[in-house]
C-alpha cells in the first residue's frame, strides 16, 4: 500500500500517525518518506524501517520513482512543504501512484478547518481518503470532541462513514517514546523489568527498584496502547 499523509496544519499528528500507526507494525516491511527539510523528524527511526527517505521539495518529484520501486511506503510531508508537494504531485500526476490519503487532526477548531480543506484539495486526485483524529477519549463520541469538522463535514462529505474514520486516543506513551527516539512497539517488548526490580529492592537499591518499575509500567502501557489504539486504527487504514 502507497500512502501519502497529509493536512494544511502543522502539529496535527502527522509524523505519529505515520510512524507509529501505519508503519511501526510492519516496519521491516515500511518504507518511510519524509518531506520535512526543516525538522526531519523520521530521520533518528532509520535503522527501524525497511528505509527512511529523506526528500526536499527540489526533489519531490523523485517520489515517482519511489513509489514504483517499493510497494509498501508512506509519506509524511512536513508543514514547510505542503503546498509545494501538493503542487508537483498534481504536475508530475503522482497521485495515480497513491492508494490512500491519510489525513490527521488534532482537537483544536484550525485542525478540523484546515483538514477538510485539504480533502477539498484532494478529493479529485484520489477516492480513498480516511479521516485520523489523534488524542481522541475513548470515552467520548468522536463526533461531540469534533464538533467543527462534522458539522462542516454534512456539507462537503455527505456520505462520510464510519470506514473513513480512524481514531487515536491520547496517551503519554507517545510522548515517551518520541523522546526516548523510540518507538511504541519498542517500549512494549517483553523484558521482564519487574523481576530486576525486585533484585534491585533486595538489594536495597530503592532508586534503582523505582526506576525498573517505572520502565514495567511503561510496558504494559505500551502493550496496552498498541492493543487498544494502534493496531485497531492500523488494520482499518490497512484495508
Amino acid at each position: 500500500m502507497r500512502f501519502l499523509v497529509f493536512n494544511s496544519k502543522g502539529g496535527c499528528g502527522k509524523s505519529l500517525v505515520t510512524r507509529e500507526v501505519i508503519a511501526a507494525p510492519v516496519s521491516e516491511n515500511m518504507v518511510i518518506a519524509e518531506i520535512d527539510e526543516l525538522n526531519q523528524t523520521q530521520a533518528p527511526y532509520a535503522d527501524r524501517f525497511k528505509k527512511v527517505i529523506q526528500l526536499k521539495r527540489e526533489t519531490v518529484k523523485d517520489l515517482l520513482i519511489h513509489l514504483n520501486e517499493h510497494e509498501n511506503i508512506v509519506i509524511d510531508v512536513g508543514a514547510d512543504n505542503l503546498s509545494a508537494t501538493l503542487q508537483v504531485m498534481v504536475e508530475y500526476s503522482l497521485f495515480e501512484d497513491i492508494d490512500k490519503i491519510i489525513i490527521p487532526m488534532g482537537p483544536g477548531r484550525s485542525d478540523s478547518e484546515n483538514a477538510l480543506k485539504t480533502y477539498n484539495a484532494t478529493k479529485d486526485h484520489c477516492d480513498d481518503i480516511l479521516f485520523v483524529f489523534t488524542r481522541s477519549d475513548p470515552d467520548v463520541p468522536i463526533q461531540e470532541q469534533y464538533p467543527v469538522f462534522f458539522n462542516n463535514a454534512k456539507k462537503l462529505i455527505p456520505d462520510l462513514s464510519d470506514d473513513q474514520i480512524v481514531t487515536i486516543s491520547e496517551s503519554d506513551i507517545f510522548i515517551d517514546a518520541q523522546h526516548q527516539k523510540k518507538l511504541v512497539t519498542e517500549l512494549a517488548q517483553e523484558v521482564d523489568y519487574k523481576s530486576s526490580a525486585l533484585t534491585a529492592k533486595k538489594q536495597g537499591d530503592t532508586e534503582k527498584f523505582r526506576e525498573l518499575m517505572q520502565h514495567e509500567l511503561n510496558k504494559r502501557a505500551a502493550q496496552l496502547l498498541i492493543k487498544n489504539t494502534i493496531k485497531p486504527a492500523h488494520d482499518k487504514i490497512m484495508k
